[in-house]
């Protein structure tokens, strides 16, 4: 089985996917650091710059999806089950995978972000603490209109969306208990 945890940035993806894999003792990784391998390639493709538009979103994820079906690939190839979590795929290319492969997937969203929430949680990602007051009021701007966007296509395709503004650790449960029902 491959788990996929998507959504919209700081919704604690990265959270939840620790926490599964240490509840059914299997690997994970994140989108970022694949797409960090790719930069090192100096792979054509986005780039790095923060652009939060639905367009912009689809267009990442679209020319992403090649990468991750080859990683999915490889990780049902050398492991029974296996984690997957970022920013870097939407409801439509799960869709698309779900034809291959056994696929459980949850997506995460934060529609009442703020500044104190994006500081509180700093999650795992080095980069977010360090960026400068207006980049960050940036994304606490963005995180929520993403969040919509990625709620609606979840709607659209049938997947679970959850969003975790409310008691953050509790949401992460109640995500938890979604993806792993009937296991």
């Amino acid at each position: 089985m491959i788990y996929l945890i998507g959504g919209a940035p700081r919704a604690g993806k990265s959270i939840l996917a620790q926490q599964l894999s240490a509840a059914l003792k299997i690997g994970w990784v994140s989108t970022d650091l694949l797409m960090e391998l790719l930069k090192v390639q100096n792979t054509d493709g986005p780039q790095g710059v923060w652009n939060a538009e639905p367009a912009a979103i689809i267009a990442k994820a679209d020319w992403f999806s090649p990468y991750l079906e080859r990683f999915i690939w490889g990780a049902n190839s050398m492991a029974e089950n296996y984690i997957i979590e970022g920013v870097d795929f939407l409801p439509a290319h799960v869709a698309q995978l779900a034809g291959h492969y056994q696929i459980r997937a949850i997506f995460l969203g934060c529609t009442q972000m703020t500044l104190d929430r994006f500081t509180q949680f700093p999650g795992r990602s080095r980069g977010y603490a360090d960026l400068p007051a207006e980049m960050q009021q940036q994304i606490v701007a963005d995180v929520p209109r993403w969040s919509e966007f990625i709620r609606q296509e979840s709607a659209q395709y049938g997947y679970p969306y959850l969003d975790t503004s409310g008691d953050f650790h509790q949401c992460l449960h109640k995500a938890e208990a979604i993806v792993t029902a009937d296991l």
